[in-house]
């Protein structure tokens, strides 16, 4: 089973475990509420107990927030990519972006600025990770096909946007979070989530 959630994990791989959860979506941030990021012992316990961490950078959901350009994407980047080394993310894994553009999603006409905001995400990665993006279905589809962006992840909460009951129906996503949200389940509010084989979770050294 995967779930993603906004609560710290340290101290709950055994319940996880209990619960048949084998990967845990967490997030890197840092400008809004880093209380929500995951941490290095986190990091260590999953992986020690062989739950895989599958990450998504994002400081803003909302589309008023986020500046999609390609200054804003290498400062998100430098950002995430500072964040994976520091709790020993391993290379060739993934970093999903979240451009969400809530409350009403992106469209068609914000893809373009989209691609920009990506640019400079990728120019700060420079390689050391795969990238992914999470959000509606007519970003996942247009950042896919693009190539910019190897893995997608479609959010639940965008079921009314554009493009992603489209999307969903391709099978062409790497990981689909499923409703309801925020599922309380011990101390901890959790998503659903269903994926391939390959979505660029990972495990890190640990003691």
């Amino acid at each position: 089973m995967i779930i993603d959630t906004n609560d710290s994990c340290l101290g709950k791989a055994q319940l996880l475990l209990a619960k048949n959860i084998d990967t845990v979506g967490r997030y890197y941030r840092m400008a809004t509420h880093p209380e929500w990021a995951i941490t290095k012992p986190e990091a260590q316990e999953l992986s020690k107990n062989n739950i895989r961490i599958f990450m998504v950078f994002e400081d803003f959901g909302l589309a008023s927030k986020l500046q999609l350009t390609k200054d804003q994407g290498k400062k998100d980047g430098t950002s995430a990519l500072n964040q994976a080394q520091a709790i020993g993310q391993p290379q060739g894994s993934a970093i999903y972006f979240a451009v969400e553009g809530l409350p009403n999603g992106y469209k068609s006409a914000d893809l373009p600025a989209i691609g920009d905001y990506f640019s400079g995400v990728r120019e700060a990665i420079a390689g050391k990770y795969d990238l992914g993006v999470y959000g509606d279905g007519i970003v996942c589809k247009t950042m896919l096909e693009q190539n910019v962006c190897k893995f997608t992840w479609l959010a639940a909460a965008s079921t009314s946007f554009q493009g992603t009951k489209d999307f969903m129906k391709s099978w062409k996503w790497s990981v689909a979070q499923m409703g309801p949200l925020d599922i309380s389940t011990d101390g901890l509010s959790v998503d659903l989530n269903v994926a391939k084989n390959n979505f660029g979770a990972f495990v890190v050294p640990h003691p």
